[in-house]
């Protein structure tokens, strides 16, 4: 516990004496708003939230021009306290998986949970900024770029189906 307080008074420091505009307004995020790590990668339209497929267990996924990100939902991240404490990859790579095998764990400021394939693929990039997870917000958590099987997303829920799935 005291560890948790330890790391929300850093973040406390960080936040308070970092200034600069970070252009965040009533919710909505701009370019200038994400992470430098994030700004120069041609993945930031992970960002959206229409188009992405979602598991029962909260895996979430956005469908790329060459790959597809694999991460933890918004609302999960929420549910773990809000903040990414730090992310464990349990996959290089290059390395192939199978559905339902470990992928990462993640733990937030309150909890912790794993991230499990939701189908088969290969890894072919992990997010830069799992060094830093803290720096992340809450719709960032994504983990891996992946190559999968397009038609096996069909089956997945769409952005409607995984709301009506967290009530």
């Amino acid at each position: 516990m005291k560890r948790v307080f330890f790391f929300i008074q850093i973040l406390f420091l960080i936040a308070l004496f970092s200034g600069g505009n970070r252009d965040i307004e009533a919710g909505n995020m701009k370019m200038s708003s994400l992470p430098s790590q994030a700004r120069d990668q041609a993945y930031y339209s992970q960002l959206e939230q229409s188009g992405n497929r979602y598991t029962k267990d909260h895996s979430w996924l956005k469908n790329g021009d060459d790959f597809i990100q694999v991460g933890i939902s918004y609302d999960h991240v929420g549910a773990i306290g809000g903040a990414v404490g730090f992310i464990i990859p349990a996959k290089a790579v290059d390395e192939t998986f199978v559905k339902g095998e470990l992928l990462a764990e993640i733990e937030g400021a309150s909890g912790r949970t794993e991230l499990h394939a939701p189908c088969a693929g290969v890894v072919k990039g992990i997010n830069p900024m799992i060094e830093t997870p803290y720096d992340m917000q809450a719709n960032q958590v994504w983990v891996y770029k992946c190559h999968l099987k397009r038609d096996q997303l069909e089956n997945l829920m769409g952005d409607q189906e995984y709301a009506d799935y967290i009530k």
